[in-house]
């Protein structure tokens, strides 16, 4: 295995180790440099980043986890099928789940996190209008949005499984990593706008709408991910992968 860069993992800021080489094989899985089936050999990959073998095998134990790799006895780790099929998946589970989020949010806020997430819609309103602002410092302020929303909801195990479901389907990577979605003054408006549908159904404690127009908004970044990404499955996806909430109901 060559080695690409001098130092792939210096960037990745505080995560542990593993968490480090983990987000790098999944980046270099999503882009295509591994495919499905080939195998993760803990020799190679220990050489290529320069550590001992006990990180690689945590580090393949996160991508097991986030159904990227999987672990044979006696095998080791090979590469599971990455495609749009499967990016689609990741953002309908993610999807679901905000949905529920929102609908908690929407029953269970308080005043002053109902407060910050307001603040938090004013502010990417804001960079809407910022003709300069690049896809991903708008990706960051849209999800600290989500996370402002999260702390709506008033439920500890809701805000560590959402938490959790992000880490497992690489959320964060989409955007950092390939700059999925918000390329266009379009997208930048449709995500605000949509975003402020959301926190009008929350101010207003209708939980179905918000949990609708919630899913809305990551069926909407799911569609514009999936015509970003270079996947190496050109076929065509499963169209029932590509649902959306009946728009007259949110």
């Amino acid at each position: 295995m060559e080695n690409s860069a001098r130092d792939p993992l210096a960037w990745r800021g505080h995560r542990d180790l593993p968490e480090r080489i983990s987000d790098d094989l999944t980046r270099r899985i999503m882009s295509g440099e591994f495919t499905g089936g080939s195998r993760l050999v803990e020799a190679d990959l220990a050489t290529y980043y320069d550590v001992s073998r006990g990180p690689i095998r945590d580090a393949l134990r996160i991508l097991t986890a986030r159904g990227l790799a999987e672990l044979f006895p006696r095998r080791g780790a090979v590469v599971a099928a990455f495609d749009k099929n499967v990016l689609a998946d990741c953002f309908n589970i993610h999807a679901t789940l905000s949905g529920l989020n929102a609908r908690y949010a929407a029953l269970m806020w308080t005043p002053p996190d109902l407060a910050e997430f307001r603040r938090r819609v004013e502010v990417l309103k804001v960079l809407t209008r910022d003709e300069t602002c690049k896809p991903l410092r708008f990706a960051l302020e849209s999800g600290r949005i989500g996370t402002a929303l999260n702390r709506c909801s008033n439920s500890p195990i809701l805000q560590r499984t959402m938490k959790q479901s992000a880490n497992d389907i690489v959320w964060s990577l989409l955007w950092r990593e390939f700059h999925v979605d918000f390329h266009t003054d379009l997208r930048r408006r449709e995500n605000t706008e949509i975003w402020e549908v959301v926190l009008s159904h929350v101010e207003q404690r209708d939980a179905h709408k918000a949990d609708l127009a919630m899913q809305e908004l990551i069926c909407q970044c799911r569609d514009a991910a999936l015509e970003t990404m270079n996947l190496a499955d050109e076929g065509e996806i499963d169209p029932r992968r590509l649902w959306h909430p009946p728009v007259e109901l949110y």
